[in-house]
């Protein structure tokens, strides 16, 4: 269940390395992922597009159908 990256994905990506800003990658894998993702939405569900918080909200629920999940190492 490999989600690959659209091109708006791409283009936040660039963005984000063009300006020097940090960056983290979530992992299905990891448990804590789709409560770090909750997290990001519940922070910014009065700022963010509606359209990004429901693709947020559908990759944090896909991850927790990512299987062997675990604590991270």
């Amino acid at each position: 269940m490999q989600k690959l990256l659209n091109p708006q994905d791409d283009e936040c990506l660039r963005k984000a390395i063009e300006r020097g800003d940090e960056t983290f990658t979530l992992v299905g894998q990891d448990r804590s992922s789709p409560r770090t993702i909750c997290f990001w939405i519940m922070e910014n569900i009065e700022t963010a597009p509606p359209q990004k918080l429901i693709a947020a909200l559908n990759d944090a629920i896909r991850m927790t159908r990512t299987p062997n999940r675990k604590n991270a190492d």
